[in-house]
């Protein structure tokens, strides 16, 4: 029997685990483990994104101009004595 996860993992998440065999157990937790793995890869994907964005917004030297915008427009907002 070859195991497809991506149509067979329903068969095992429905049933309760006190009710499976050990061949069942062992499935279950292959399913967990590559559950999780792809959680992290995305996790990992996202932040290295995300890094690969403000590193460009950095050098780019947007970052420093929004910055300075948002600086003076506060300064012009709070009241002189």
């Amino acid at each position: 029997m070859v195991f497809n996860p991506f149509q067979d993992h329903n068969r095992y998440l429905d049933k309760d685990p006190k009710d499976m065999t050990l061949s069942e157990l062992r499935m279950l937790l292959k399913i967990k483990r590559m559950d999780l793995t792809l959680g992290w890869i995305e996790l990992e994907g996202k932040v290295k994104f995300w890094q690969r964005v403000v590193r460009s917004l950095r050098e780019s030297g947007i970052l420093d101009k929004a910055k300075d915008g948002i600086q003076s427009y506060l300064q012009k907002d709070t009241p002189k004595e």
